[in-house]
């Protein structure tokens, strides 16, 4: 019975929350919700869960109410370069097209990164920039970072961010573009930070396009995870304005799980290797041959999406584990130097009812805000809940790698591979890491392990774990290292 009462609280609750953010929470993220409204409870001055969702189903919430409790439920995991396809369209293709077209007018380009969350993207769209055009001094650029959440634009604007924050991204960023502060902090270097503006603003709240808050004429709009947070009607809605606020022939790019022709009819569908991206108006892209390139580098190797050092040779197929798929063990020791156990206390427990995917998240909730021990002790333990779970041992030894455990992170890949030895993730970094080290044999074996499993994938098909990578664009990447190997 109290099941059953808490259960109808908070489908109350979620009312609420639609009804002031428009966001939905269907029943297979209650655990998440339930589990993030705990942790907004306290900074709202309640000691109980249910007395704060008593509160919340009678308050007539206060704007800054409405924030506060927006910068529990808005957690998104971003990072650096994410989805590199997108940029590599807007690099090659969609910038430079952008250049011509305004040469013989004002010079100037207008970019919307709506649901900025810590920053991460906003900045990569003024790298990317930065990167494309040779003239950047002469031109008039606006980039344009907007979250619901205020402790992540305050985080944004700082420009300070940890090496959680680039993973998966391409080695060039992280040294062209940040300055190295120590104890794996990075800071965005001047030239870039200037570049960029942050504002709260909240899609179901705040008019646009409107002037007054510089949200009009965009050539280009960033919204990626976002819109599958809000409702059906709020995402019409959003799309729609969103749409009004583009330039004529502005671009509309939104995450690859969030692609759909019913979504955003009012768009004309544009495909570039390895991604997708909307257009608004029925003109045809030049032909891509054709699109001027600018800036240096063009020739520079695709980024490797997620790197370890590795030692030990994996052979595939008839691949024989050294390490059982267990725990790896937590020298405590090592654990007491990475966290300060006086002002930090232990993760909370995860009902074991709750999903891995909620638990996954969650390790990536504590990994973006830069507790990596936290987020390594919750990785162990939903190991210990389900030892199959090959995202788990691949998440875990990404975080050991960024605390430079490099042991245990090659210990941890090499039980994810174990559990799949079909895990193209898995050979596709053995073979970019063997790459780096100078180990061409090895490279060239697991990456022709990768050739061999893709060959059975739909060039669409997303890869596990890959952070959206498709199965055509991952060829894409090994296929020109494959051939210098032959050579």
């Amino acid at each position: 019975m109290k099941q059953k009462s808490k259960e109808t609280g908070l489908a109350g609750v979620c009312e609420v929350i639609t009804a002031n953010m428009g966001l939905h929470f269907p029943v297979d993220r209650w655990n998440m919700l339930t589990r993030n409204l705990t942790m907004a409870a306290a900074e709202f001055g309640f000691q109980h869960f249910d007395e704060f969702t008593h509160w919340l189903l009678s308050a007539d919430l206060e704007k800054e109410q409405i924030k506060v409790l927006a910068s529990y439920l808005t957690i998104s995991e971003t990072y650096f370069w994410r989805e590199e396809p997108v940029f590599a369209a807007l690099t090659d293709h969609i910038v430079p097209e952008l250049i011509a077209s305004k040469k013989s007018g004002e010079k100037s380009i207008r970019i919307w990164s709506a649901g900025c969350s810590t920053g991460e993207e906003a900045y990569s769209l003024a790298i990317a920039l930065h990167r494309t055009i040779p003239d950047i001094n002469g031109w008039k650029i606006t980039i344009l970072g907007t979250d619901m959440n205020p402790k992540a634009l305050i985080k944004a604007e700082t420009g300070l961010y940890s090496r959680w924050s680039f993973r998966n991204c391409p080695g060039w960023l992280k040294a062209n573009y940040f300055h190295h502060l120590g104890n794996g902090n990075y800071e965005v270097l001047p030239k870039i930070r200037n570049m960029v503006t942050f504002s709260n603003l909240n899609l179901t709240e705040d008019s646009f396009p409107l002037h007054t808050n510089n949200i009009y004429a965009m050539d280009i709009i960033f919204c990626r995870n976002v819109l599958m947070y809000f409702t059906d009607y709020w995402i019409s809605k959003i799309s729609q304005n969103l749409f009004n606020s583009l330039n004529p022939h502005g671009w509309f790019v939104v995450s690859s799980c969030e692609l759909s022709s019913q979504r955003f009819p009012q768009f004309r569908t544009v495909n570039f290797p390895g991604a997708v991206l909307y257009q608004k108006s029925d003109k045809k892209l030049k032909d891509l041959k054709e699109v001027p390139v600018f800036g240096p580098n063009r020739d520079l190797p695709l980024p490797v999406p997620i790197t370890w050092p590795i030692t030990t040779e994996i052979k595939y197929p008839d691949f024989i584990p050294e390490i059982l798929p267990e725990p790896v063990q937590v020298n405590s020791n090592l654990m007491a130097t990475e966290r300060d156990l006086s002002d930090k206390t232990e993760p909370e427990v995860v009902p074991m009812t709750e999903s891995i995917d909620a638990v996954s998240n969650r390790i990536r909730f504590l990994a973006n805000k830069g507790d990596l021990s936290e987020a390594l002790l919750l990785c162990n333990k939903g190991i210990e809940w389900d030892k199959l779970d090959t995202g788990l041992y691949f998440l875990r030894s990404s975080i050991l790698q960024e605390l430079d455990r490099t042991c245990e992170a090659v210990a941890s890949v090499k039980q994810a591979i174990y559990l799949d030895p079909d895990f193209i993730m898995g050979h596709f970094v053995l073979g970019n890491i063997s790459l780096q080290e100078g180990k061409l044999s090895q490279a060239k074996k697991y990456l022709t392990n990768v050739l061999d499993l893709l060959s059975s994938c739909a060039d669409d098909e997303i890869l596990p774990e890959s952070e959206g990578l498709s199965a055509k664009y991952m060829l894409e990447i090994i296929l020109p290292n494959l051939q210098k190997l032959t050579i």
